[in-house]
């Protein structure tokens, strides 16, 4: 396994690398809105923590620097971001390059399965925001995720666009060693053509904070993706508090009922700037899917894990 930290905060390649890709040439990407009228527009449709995360009143600690405030970055600083990501990129494509030439040198492409993905997106200014964190969209969720079989498998080359995820990595490999399937074990292999009949992905996602508490439960379906907020909790995970003494700022009273989400048709609306939760029209199908979602959840542990430490 060949495992690779980048494209990642701090966004520092080699200096010798860094000039690779000029910020002056890069437009914004196309998931900013442009301007702080047109974010706040955007940010007040979804769950309260956005805007206040953009504003700085919500600490995002899940995911990058604990003190930053998502509305003081200047167009030019997301420019240099996304030029340093772009090289780490071309890097890392580098790298990939010196491994698979190994493999061919030393004769192991028939036997080699190789796997190439992430463990989460950046949203790299979308919604003017950076970094990761409780914000379920495409940027975090659509990841890279490319199969070439071994040799010998005899797989055809395909685009499999049914949705897929990272618990199908498992049996997946056990299907390679041919072994069989736990029973325990979620997700399925994965298809090697289209025309599998897969209808829906799930993610889930908890914070491992207790003063954060957020519990986000997702399923994309034919197009839509859409996001139940469950009941925020005070009780489970790490204390804030301990690790980061006299440098922890208390989080604004920001919880959750049950009640919020957010739904997107990312077909007509691919960089989720349309929250339809409350919209009248979806009703009907918020319903549908919120109901799917719960059939297909997998059943919690009889003994939640407790957090030993924060990631």
């Amino acid at each position: 396994m060949v495992l690779l930290d980048e494209p990642h905060h701090p966004w520092d390649p080699l200096a010798s690398e860094a000039k690779r890709v000029s910020w002056r040439d890069l437009d914004l990407p196309p998931g900013h809105p442009g301007t702080p009228e047109k974010i706040v527009a955007i940010l007040e449709q979804k769950p309260r923590h956005w805007l206040a995360c953009w504003e700085g009143r919500w600490r995002n600690y899940e995911g990058g620097p604990m003190m930053f405030v998502p509305k003081d970055l200047t167009h030019d600083q997301i420019r240099e971001v996304n030029a340093l990501t772009h090289v780490e990129n071309e890097l890392i494509d580098e790298a990939c390059g010196r491994v698979l030439r190994r493999i061919a040198e030393c004769g192991w492409d028939a036997d080699t399965d190789v796997f190439f993905t992430t463990d989460h997106g950046e949203l790299q200014a979308d919604f003017g925001l950076l970094y990761k964190g409780p914000y379920h969209t495409d940027a975090l969720m659509r990841i890279p995720l490319i199969w070439r079989p071994a040799a010998l498998a005899g797989v055809a080359p395909a685009v499999v666009e049914e949705p897929v995820g990272q618990l199908d990595l498992a049996p997946t490999f056990c299907r390679i060693a041919g072994v069989p399937v736990p029973d325990w074990m979620q997700g399925a292999p994965l298809p090697t053509a289209a025309g599998s009949g897969r209808e829906r992905v799930l993610t889930e996602w908890d914070s491992q904070f207790a003063q954060v508490g957020m519990h986000l439960r997702t399923i994309y379906r034919d197009g839509f993706i859409c996001t139940v907020y469950e009941k925020t909790t005070r009780d489970v995970g790490w204390d804030l508090a301990r690790m980061i003494a006299g440098g922890y700022v208390p989080l604004p009273d920001l919880t959750y009922d049950g009640t919020e989400g957010e739904l997107y048709d990312v077909r007509e609306d691919p960089y989720q700037w349309r929250n339809l939760w409350n919209d009248p029209a979806y009703a009907k199908l918020r319903a549908d899917l919120v109901a799917d979602l719960r059939d297909h959840l997998p059943a919690p542990r009889r003994e939640p894990l407790r957090v030993e430490a924060p990631a």
